[in-house]
């Protein structure tokens, strides 16, 4: 029993300390202040970093708003540099550059009768725009037998030509339109049998004024139209539709895209350029303004030729166009024979062809007090290219009646 008790140690209670103690101070190692001393060295250094960073990035940002102010700067000199007169080039060179070298605009169509090949023409305008004599320029220059429906006519218009409906009579025009359509499948039957050759010298043209009218009123005027449109050309039929209005509506042509195809619009006037403004097209609405010989040939700028020359063409081919023969074929030119006359008679007309005379009778009336040169454009219609051959045609004229 003895061994199993167990000591117990009570510690013993600290003495009592005084003013006159001593606490026993020990100074650091030396291995601990080398610990303080990295510490420190490692707290200044990422101190350092962290200031660089700070002024890196206020140094950075304010690079950048510089090159903001310094590239709104540039941009705004580019542009009163690209404001500077003409890029810089002295105004007497412009000038100069300006009074030698003419650009046009656009592609102009100067041609229209090679741009119109192979299709039927509606002409589109208000009144006074000249569709009646661009018609007629256009039947004289594709040449053959003129036919015109108009049922408001007065006298003075047409003169020379075959005139249907004059005095709005509807039954006249059906009855011929409906001639028409046996003529175009009689041309198609010799087409399919003997060729196109056999065609040759049957060419004609129709002129239907203010179409949509005439339209209302004749029953057979669908199918003369449709007909007409897919194989007049074809068959030599060269058909012209005149009107005041461009609705699709109007012409009977409504959900019928492909025979709608099968014509060029030619539109004059207003008529052009509130289709221009329909295309969004400024630069096509200027041209149209310049000129009253600019119009459209469907969306493209067609420039026409002067209202002057195409009048001569008209006066000359309404004096000079073959009638066709009801078998289709044009009148031969040739002439009856005439009595003997004397050897001065034939001396002085010998040469002298009916054509020849009624253009000297054209030269006497419309180009009185005119010089040669308004004669040969003006009156005969010779322009560009053909003008020398108008010339000539004027000398041979003055040799043969003067």
């Amino acid at each position: 029993m003895a061994n199993d008790l167990i000591e117990l140690k009570v510690a013993t209670p600290p003495k009592a300390t005084t003013a006159n103690t001593w606490v026993e101070m020990r100074l650091p190692s030396t291995k601990t202040l080398l610990r303080y001393c990295g510490w420190g060295l490692g707290r200044i250094a990422f101190s350092c970093t962290l200031f660089s960073v700070h002024v890196t990035r206020g140094t950075l940002k304010f690079g950048v708003v510089f090159c903001d102010y310094l590239e709104r700067g540039i941009k705004h000199l580019v542009k009163v540099y690209d404001a500077l007169p003409y890029a810089g080039v002295s105004m007497s060179q412009v000038i100069e550059a300006s009074a030698t070298v003419i650009n046009e605009p656009l592609d102009v169509i100067t041609d229209v009768i090679t741009a119109i090949e192979g299709k039927q023409v509606m002409i589109i305008g208000e009144m006074g725009t000249g569709k009646s004599t661009l018609a007629q320029y256009l039947a004289y220059t594709v040449g053959g037998s003129v036919k015109v429906y108009e049922c408001e006519g007065t006298p003075e218009d047409w003169q020379g030509l075959e005139v249907i409906g004059k005095g709005e009579n509807w039954t006249a025009i059906e009855s011929e339109m409906s001639a028409d359509l046996e003529d175009l499948s009689n041309q198609l039957k010799i087409r399919n049998e003997k060729g196109d050759a056999a065609l040759v010298g049957t060419e004609r043209v129709i002129i239907a004024e203010e179409y949509p009218e005439l339209a209302s009123k004749v029953a057979s005027s669908d199918e003369w139209l449709e007909r007409h449109a897919r194989r007049g050309r074809k068959a030599r039929r060269f058909t012209i539709l005149l009107s005041q209005y461009d609705r699709v509506a109007a012409w009977g042509l409504e959900g019928k895209s492909d025979l709608a195809d099968a014509f060029y619009r030619i539109r004059l006037g207003k008529k052009a350029l509130a289709h221009a403004k329909s295309l969004k097209n400024e630069a096509l609405i200027n041209w149209l303004n310049l000129d009253k010989s600019h119009c459209l040939l469907d969306d493209q700028p067609l420039k026409l030729p002067p209202y002057r020359e195409m009048k001569a063409v008209t006066l000359r081919g309404s004096t000079t166009v073959l009638q066709p023969l009801p078998n289709n074929q044009i009148m031969d030119e040739k002439r009856h024979e005439k009595p003997l006359k004397s050897a001065q008679e034939a001396d002085s007309e010998e040469n002298c062809s009916d054509s020849d005379r009624l253009l000297w009778r054209l030269i006497q009336r419309l180009g009185a007090n005119k010089s040669d040169s308004s004669v040969v454009t003006e009156v005969l219609g010779f322009t560009g290219r053909r003008y020398a051959e108008g010339v000539a045609l004027l000398e041979k004229l003055r040799k043969q009646f003067e």
